[in-house]
């Protein structure tokens, strides 16, 4: 691929790349050679990760013309370290080799990117049983969701569509499978490089609220080459701290106290890869990456330990092939699935399978067209999101012959089963064009375009193939009888008979006589009890889809001390019907002409992704609820409630979610290989989707949804990054505020489905009925006030390297899952009529004061070369270095906090 070589573009290799590259000792020293160049790093300082080079024109009044091109669109390949860059752009490029030296954890690799500013995980994270989970780590961009992120994967959408919201939730979601905003994770052995885009970005990237996650394939190369990982990290190597911190009912503590607790989790995860690249011919070149994670996790239940199984594979095959009709055909072929055998814990029986991820195959075709570049990428895509489970969910009050459960809570149960099977796929076709020119100088500026078109074709299906039911409000009677209901109904028994148990004791049972008593309890078998509530899911089959269309252009002027960007973006598709125009706009000022100081701006404005989850959700089943009463000693059938609603969803005349975006910062060179950086981002969001009134429609109740709720961010940070000699440095600090309307419509549950209800127990200890929606949009997950990180990478010897991070939380108020069920009065009017239930039992969060956290990881290897081109590595990560708590285990809850925590790998590379 051509370069262009002017007197701008020399004096910015100059000032970065090259004058604090050639001074670093490899790694991170030495551009590579002209024969490498189109094998190695990454596009340090392009305006889009897939924006190419204009071409030579061989007229002296073209080049001198473009002797001032926008030194944004130069791409530099080379061995560059640090991801801060002086774009207008709010982008942070890591290339292979910042992704080599990287700590990886999991390694998904959205997981090494929580160090940049403008991105939180989830405090989820740090629990122990995510330590020993494999599934890609939440995070969120500028504030928003970690669903209102658009994760791209060598150009084809990597996001779920099938209620990404539900990443949130539980495992074990009631009428839902948790979901995960990326349709299959992404191991870092498969990339090349990544760009995340916090603010400004460019018109090119769509239906996001947040930022974006653009990751490339490693690219074929022409030389062969192989590398073979293997890493290894067992709970045995690791430290923990076990905490019981609830509030146990009457003698319980002591009994709880008896149990044989694990010292610590028993997990054991492995993780196996291997990339393979060499070239077939002169013009063809093939790569592959393989890599397969498996997770065997002890999960606390029922004061026992219980074994769960992860696995989560990922691949990709790349074939190019140059000058044969195009200039380069890629295609690119991946299957990447994820399973997950999974527990509620503390329920009985309630073993569960949950699978994820998909296939992807992708054809691009790039080609120089009217002395311009244009790429056209063919994609299609199937993913699952799927849950194999028990039809029956039963919380027994626990008692005799029910006694298995834990003693704690309002009343104490005793729970077994499951939420039934619920199958979810998304298939998705697409094709989107590029066309990037340069057109010439005028008035002082070079001028430059990039327009793109893309069309989708989005399909969704769920199917519930057995009906489930989900049961409530258990009664204890003495003397009932179950008419034949043995599912749901126990009856009281007895070792002998009462009449003979009286003779016993002298002809009577004298309950005020405590030995009495004692004999009666000892006699019981199973204390009678039945349930007089239940919400019935029917079987389903419910196919969406959704065609949707989207135009770009970006209009580019360069000046030699200013360059300025003028795009809009169009969305249209056929479920809300909305034609979404978005306005993109960066500046950025080279305030002494010299690239020393560069203050950037922007104003923006960006659609969120048309969810097709809206219309599968309008078209699912209500659920139908069900109660019996109790006459004579004799349990009633089963009777559906008319009172009880049954909802279903519209999303008539909704509009499309948006936030206006203002930017403003000051990057400045220090010299000495150093930049500094303030920014502030503001974002506004409009037309925020919440629950609007309800209709009564022919017996239904229909849920209407509106655009009433807002949300801002307010946020500032500054970084600092610097390369010397054998060291790289990257630090930076942010100061955030997020708020959101968290409440729907008038701020009742009125109108809420029974089962998207939850309990959450406030600082102050009061209890409110909420709807896991406006929980969830309540962003205290993602808000952090106050975080700061740090990367040290440095070079000790010639075959001695190590990694070095800290991570900096403010203390915040968080929401965590209790993992209890709570019972709360409720109107039995709303239940049901003629019947005698006044609370249901449901999940209970609860509000919790994180204290400030400080975190040390580590990652150290030590590599000798074998033969020629041939080397070997030993390499060894450690987290939490310091052994600090994580405060993951809150007041009320019970758990095991991870301390210290290894990876042992090795690594083989030709």
């Amino acid at each position: 691929m051509k370069k262009i070589h002017n007197r701008l573009a020399l004096r910015f290799k100059i000032c970065w790349p090259i004058a604090f590259i050639i001074a670093l000792p490899v790694p991170f020293g030495a551009l590579a050679t002209a024969a490498d160049e189109q094998n190695s790093g990454p596009q340090a300082n392009s305006e889009s990760q897939q924006s190419q080079t204009l071409n030579r024109d061989t007229e002296s009044n073209v080049e001198q013309a473009r002797d001032r091109t926008n030194i944004e669109r130069i791409q530099v390949y080379g061995r560059r370290w640090l991801p801060q860059t002086t774009s207008a752009q709010g982008s942070f490029t890591l290339n292979r080799e910042f992704l080599d030296n990287a700590l990886k954890g999991n390694g998904n690799i959205t997981d090494m990117l929580l160090f940049l500013p403008g991105v939180q995980g989830s405090e989820s994270a740090l629990s122990a049983s995510e330590q020993a989970e494999i599934r890609s780590q939440l995070l969120s961009i500028s504030g928003a969701q970690p669903w209102h992120t658009a994760f791209m994967l060598d150009g084809v959408n990597n996001n779920s569509y099938l209620d990404p919201g539900s990443s949130g939730r539980s495992p074990t979601a009631i009428n839902d499978v948790q979901g995960h905003p990326e349709a299959t994770f992404v191991n870092q052995e498969l990339v090349g490089s990544v760009t995340l885009y916090d603010s400004n970005i460019p018109a090119r990237y769509g239906a996001f609220n947040g930022g974006v996650v653009d990751m490339q394939l490693r690219e074929p190369r022409l030389s062969p080459s192989f590398t073979l990982n293997y890493r290894r990290s067992h709970s045995d190597w690791g430290s923990y701290h076990l905490l019981d911190l609830r509030e146990y009912n009457e003698d319980a503590e002591a009994e709880a106290l008896d149990v044989d607790w694990p010292e610590q989790p028993n997990f054991d995860k492995e993780s196996l890869s291997f990339s393979a690249s060499r070239e077939i011919s002169d013009n063809q070149a093939v790569t592959v990456s393989v890599a397969r994670t498996t997770s065997t996790i002890t999960d606390i239940s029922l004061q026992d330990a219980v074994q769960t199984k992860r696995e989560s594979i990922s691949t990709a095959i790349t074939y190019q092939l140059d000058d044969i009709v195009f200039d380069r055909i890629r295609l690119n072929a991946g299957y990447s699935p994820y399973t997950g055998r999974h527990i509620i814990t503390n329920v009985r029986d309630s073993e569960f399978d949950l699978e994820g991820g998909g296939a992807k195959l992708s054809l691009k075709l790039e080609n120089e067209l009217w002395d311009g570049d244009w790429s056209a990428l063919f994609s299609w895509s199937q993913s699952e999101n799927s849950r194999t489970a028990p039809n029956l969910f039963l919380p027994w009050i626990r008692a005799q012959g029910k006694s298995w459960g834990i003693d704690s809570g309002q009343p104490p149960l005793s729970v077994e089963g499951g939420y039934g099977d619920l199958d979810k796929t998304q298939t998705s076709w697409s094709m989107n064009t590029d066309y990037q020119r340069f057109l010439g100088e005028w008035l002082g500026a070079l001028h430059s375009v990039d327009v793109g078109v893309s069309a989708t074709q989005l399909d969704l299906q769920r199917e519930r193939p057995n009906t489930a039911a989900t049961y409530s409000s258990a009664w204890r009677d003495a003397n009932i009888q179950c008419n034949g209901q043995t599912i749901d109904c126990v009856e009281q028994t007895y070792q002998i008979p009462l009449a003979e148990l009286e003779v016993m004791l002298g002809g009577s049972i004298d309950f005020s006589n405590p030995e009495h008593v004692q004999a009666y309890a000892d006699n019981l078998i199973t204390r009678g009890q039945f349930f007089r509530y239940r919400r019935l899911y029917l079987a389903e089959d419910i196919a969406v889809s959704l065609q949707k269309a989207s135009v770009y252009g970006e209009y580019s002027l360069d000046w030699p001390r200013l360059k300025l960007t003028l795009g809009f973006r169009a969305d249209h598709d056929d479920f809300l019907e909305n034609l979404n125009v978005a306005y993109r706009s960066r500046i950025g000022f080279d305030v002494f002409g010299n690239d020393s100081t560069v203050i950037v701006a922007g104003l923006n404005r960006y659609y969120a992704a048309n969810l097709i989850t809206y219309k599968l959700r309008e078209e699912q089943r209500p659920y139908i609820t069900q109660y019996r009463t109790l006459s004579g000693g004799v349990v009633g059938p089963w009777v559906t409630s008319s009172s009880a609603p049954r909802f279903r969803y519209r999303f008539d005349d909704v509009r499309t979610p948006y936030s206006d975006e203002a930017t403003l910062g000051i990057n400045q060179y220090l010299g000495h290989n150093a930049i500094v950086s303030l920014n502030y981002v503001q974002r506004r969001g409009y037309d925020q989707i919440t629950r609007g009134p309800q209709q009564v429609i022919d017996g239904l109740t229909y849920l209407f949804q509106t655009n009433e709720g807002s949300n801002q961010h307010d946020r500032i940070s500054l970084s600092y990054n610097q390369a010397w000699d054998r060291h790289a440095l990257t630090f930076n600090v942010s100061y955030t505020e997020n708020e959101s309307s968290a409440e729907s419509y008038d701020g009742t549950v009125v109108g809420v489905p029974e089962d998207e209800l939850v309990v959450v127990r406030s600082l102050n200890d009061q209890l409110q009925l909420l709807s896991f929606d406006d929980l969830t949009r309540r962003q205290m997950d993602f808000s952090r006030p106050v975080t700061a990180n740090l990367v040290w990478n440095a070079r000790w010897f010639e075959n001695f390297s190590s990694t070095l991070t800290a991570s900096y939380m403010g203390k915040f108020d968080s929401i965590i899952d209790t993992g209890l069920l709570y019972e709360f009065e409720r109107d039995g009017a709303l239940i049901c009529e003629n019947c005698d239930i006044n609370a249901l039992t449901y999940p209970l969060f609860r509000e919790y004061e994180r204290p400030e956290r400080l975190a040390f990881d580590g990652r150290f290897e030590y590599r000798l070369t074998l033969a020629n081109e041939l080397s070997a590595a030993i390499n060894f990560e450690v987290s939490n270095l310091l052994n600090e708590r994580t405060y993951l285990v809150s007041p009320g809850t019970a758990g095991i906090e991870v301390g210290r925590e290894f990876w042992l790998g090795v690594n083989i590379a030709w």
